[in-house]
């Protein structure tokens, strides 16, 4: 099966959740095929190292920009290892398509990319605990 995951999925992963693991896990065994889009990436990887190192938002630019050795630390431990099991797919979209889900369905504008990456991938599940994703007729959520 086909399945998109969502950054929270991913993120309560990395937190030791036993929900998000066994979604995950279901990919790391090989029982589901997992997708995730360049937001569903950057999302997890900015507030992962946010949440991990307990900095705000202007801390983390600069730990990155002096390469510390903590942000690479759990780039290679923890975020390279887990996203590695997952296919990164593109978010195929114009403006007019984008704006009409996120009128349609009610979704912040980064939910309507990845709903509509997983329309253009036929991709028809989502593993989230996002419930917004719910409104959209054409994804299956999971859990």
């Amino acid at each position: 099966m086909k399945v998109l995951y969502d950054s929270n999925v991913l993120i309560k992963y990395l937190a030791g959740d036993d929900k998000a693991r066994t979604l995950v896990e279901k990919v790391i065994n090989g029982e589901w095929e997992g997708f995730i889009t360049g937001i569903v990436v950057s999302e997890t990887i900015y507030i992962y190292l946010r949440l991990a190192l307990d900095v705000p938002r202007y801390k983390l630019r600069e730990l990155i920009i002096k390469q510390d050795e903590r942000i690479n630390n759990l780039l290679e431990e923890d975020i390279r290892p887990l996203l590695s099991f997952f296919n990164l797919i593109t978010t195929e979209t114009n403006i007019e398509e984008l704006l009409d889900i996120i009128e349609s369905y009610g979704l912040l504008p980064n939910d309507a990319l990845i709903a509509v990456a997983a329309l253009k991938h036929g991709i028809s599940t989502i593993s989230t605990f996002d419930e917004d994703f719910r409104r959209v007729p054409w994804l299956r959520v999971i859990p």
